[in-house]
């Protein structure tokens, strides 16, 4: 399987990969996936000319999704590559388009959005979009709160806010050309990366509703926090090479590179160790909740249990980083072809 993640990266992590390999997909299905995601982008006008590189395109959210979500109907994966694809967007849009040049410039890009969040969440009717990237954003809450419960909706927008915080945050240390310590880097990386949002559709992928008591119980918080730790310490992983060139380069790998004088090889290791010790935490919190001595019923502990199998399968999502070149850097360098364990 080519990678487009450096090999120093590649030979220390792969063979340790603590995830089983994502299961095939019907191309057709994942065909049907994209072109959902693609039209509705052009519709918003996120892809606004017939360039088939133009970075949406190019993207192939619906493969990522359906690594993901592999118990997803097709409808949902749809939906959830439109976020997707509005994610990556708006990522671009502040780590190398105008909103990224200094801490002003991104709270004027995030303050709209945050006012559409807002008014989602007192049931109001959203402010009217400005551009294509809020005309997105407007449909695509619309759309979601028909899917979610209240509580969970609710959860879902307090971790866009956090998201579009973080992203202020991370403008203003790369305008500043300062890196974070590691502990720091850490604490923010959570909500950098649109996962915590992302993972908030593992409900409607398993097809279970977690009990409206567990939301916001240090096990619930535990759980959903170490799955997020893990997706982005695996984006960390696979955007090395998109990284090591960046002087603000905003990666745990790079950080433990320079930060701490490791090699890549045991910066690698040492992230994949974190990675395996977020495991074991959120199934410690499973075992807690889910024990004979739980506060919860039978059918709510199924459903926990469910939801947290889910939020392992997410990760299965590294298929698509080591399929892909997002993270690859522009000069051609020869790769191995390594497997994922199975």
């Amino acid at each position: 399987m080519h990678s487009p993640v450096s090999d120093p990266v590649l030979e220390t992590v792969l063979p340790r990969w603590p995830f089983p390999a994502a299961p095939s997909r019907d191309p057709d299905d994942i065909a049907a996936v994209e072109s959902g995601g693609e039209e509705w982008a052009r519709r918003c006008g996120l892809i606004d000319s017939g360039d088939a590189l133009h970075p949406l395109r190019r993207l192939c959210a619906g493969e990522l999704v359906s690594h993901g979500y592999p118990h997803a109907d097709t409808g949902m994966r749809v939906l959830i590559t439109q976020w997707t694809m509005w994610y990556f967007h708006l990522d671009d849009h502040f780590e190398d388009g105008p909103a990224g040049t200094s801490a002003r410039a991104a709270e004027e890009a995030a303050e709209p959005l945050r006012r559409m969040v807002d008014a989602a969440r007192r049931r109001e009717p959203l402010p009217a979009a400005e551009d294509s990237l809020q005309r997105a954003l407007s449909d695509l809450l619309s759309r979601t709160a028909q899917f979610m419960a209240p509580v969970q909706f609710r959860e879902f927008l307090a971790h866009l806010d956090d998201y579009f915080t973080s992203l202020v945050t991370e403008s203003d240390y790369r305008a500043r050309g300062n890196l974070p310590g590691v502990d720091a880097y850490i604490a923010l990386r959570r909500d950098t990366g649109p996962v915590l949002p992302l993972l908030d559709f593992v409900e409607q992928a398993e097809s279970v509703r977690l009990p409206a008591r567990f939301y916001g119980t240090p096990e619930y918080t535990e759980m959903i926090g170490c799955a997020a730790d893990i997706a982005s310490w695996i984006n960390d992983l696979c955007s090395v090479s998109k990284e090591l060139d960046r002087p603000d380069a905003y990666n745990l790998v790079v950080l433990l590179h320079r930060l701490e004088h490791k090699s890549l090889q045991d910066a690698a290791a040492e992230t994949l160790e974190r990675i395996e010790q977020r495991v074991r935490s959120l199934k410690a919190a499973l075992d807690r909740v889910s024990g004979p001595s739980g506060p919860y019923n039978d059918s709510e502990t199924a459903a926990i249990r469910v939801w947290a199998d889910g939020l392992l399968s997410f990760q299965n999502h590294v298929e698509w980083y080591l399929r892909h070149g997002r993270y690859d850097r522009d000069e051609p360098h020869p790769e191995p072809h390594p497997e994922v364990p199975a």
